[in-house]
């Protein structure tokens, strides 16, 4: 019983000490991923920083078992440490330095072993001024035409990692006034807004996006953010909130502006609706910038990446009379890009302008975060 004792308290220890590394060096998530090699079974600890992946460590052995290590991630998480073959989502919080982050947890069984994904996420990183992500005077000047309507649907979209819930957020700070009544549905809460009315979605109890958004309807809501549209049924009900007469908020997975107009479309959602309350679209990246202490070469400071940091990479549309003609007959992807831009749409390439004109960012940091286009 002892020696069982000491192996918890072991793997409890390695994990938290991670934990704590990948704080300092500001990653983003940490993969624990089962490893074997000429028989010899390992854990390889990865970090996310920056949005790239790397090697931090291997772990033999003979320095912990994995099931171990699993099973500690497991408890801390509030899982099933006897579900070994289905994948479980936990999380549970980590204090260090007076900031409070949220991990969130993923396992999925692999032929190896079962792998684990930790997201890391600051409370307090997740509000900011939104000059503060990387808009410009351009992109500002748009997004707050389209963020202090009184209805309308406005959508956040862009692949995984590129920084949607933290405009969410940000923007429901920036607007925040005790006058309006302000609720979300989302999956999970990321941070508690004092003031806003926030719904978790629980598939147990029937809470779905529909179901939560169906339910704010019915509470004379002025605002409603949705965490994330991900089908017909969802953006049709998001849709009908905004023609009801409130703002609506949501974001999408999209490469752009264009593209999010079209996956609506694709998803079988009425031309009519989209056409009528979509009042614009924000798609982003997140780009790296070059680090300060070495401009570029590589340093002990970024891990010899040569960049540190990101800042958000923007583009703009706001739909438009003539945009809205060519949604309701469902126009291609190159005339809706035409019209966009015609219209006033501004484009990735007109926010990355001035940030390779300062020297903040290079040009192949930007083709590899818009290699998609």
């Amino acid at each position: 019983m002892e020696r069982r004792a000491e192996v918890r308290q072991e793997s409890s220890d390695l994990i938290y000490g991670f934990i704590r590394r990948a704080i300092k060096e500001r990653a983003t998530d940490i993969h624990w991923e089962p490893y074997s090699d000429a028989g010899k079974e390992e854990i390889v600890i990865r970090f996310r920083v920056d949005g790239i992946l790397r090697d931090i460590e291997r772990l033999p052995e003979e320095k912990t078992k994995l099931g171990h290590v699993v099973n500690a991630i497991k408890v801390m998480a509030n899982m099933d440490t006897t579900k070994k073959r289905y994948e479980q989502d936990g999380r549970f919080t980590f204090m260090q330095e007076g900031s409070e982050f949220d991990v969130r947890v993923a396992t999925m069984p692999t032929i190896l072993g079962e792998k684990i994904v930790m997201r890391m996420m600051d409370r307090n990183k997740y509000c900011m001024n939104l000059s503060d992500l990387g808009m410009n005077k351009d992109v500002l000047q748009i997004f707050d035409s389209l963020i202090y309507k009184p209805e309308g649907f406005v959508v956040i979209s862009g692949p995984t990692g590129s920084g949607k819930t933290t405009t969410l957020y940000s923007t429901l700070q920036h607007i925040y006034n005790r006058d309006k009544n302000i609720c979300t549905i989302e999956d999970p809460v990321e941070v508690k807004f004092m003031g806003v009315n926030q719904i978790q979605v629980d598939h147990e109890f029937g809470m779905t996006f529909v179901t939560g958004l169906r339910a704010i309807m019915r509470q004379d809501p002025n605002i409603i953010a949705v965490g994330e549209i991900r089908d017909a049924e969802t953006v049709r009900t998001a849709l009908q909130a905004a023609l009801a007469g409130a703002l609506v908020f949501s974001t999408l997975h999209a490469r752009d502006t264009i593209n999010t107009i079209v996956r609506l479309l694709d998803m079988g959602v009425e031309p009519f609706f989209i056409s009528t309350a979509l009042s614009g679209v924000v798609s982003q990246r997140l780009l790296r910038l070059v680090c300060k202490i070495c401009k570029g070469k590589g340093c002990a400071q970024c891990n010899n990446a040569g960049y540190k940091k990101r800042i958000g990479l923007f583009e703009i549309l706001r739909i438009s009379d003539i945009m809205r003609q060519l949604i309701l007959k469902k126009a291609s992807a190159d005339e809706l890009k035409t019209a966009a831009i015609e219209h006033g749409m501004v484009p990735f390439a007109k926010s990355i302008e001035p940030l390779i004109a300062q020297g903040l960012t290079t040009q192949e940091e930007v083709e590899r975060v818009l290699s998609v286009e």
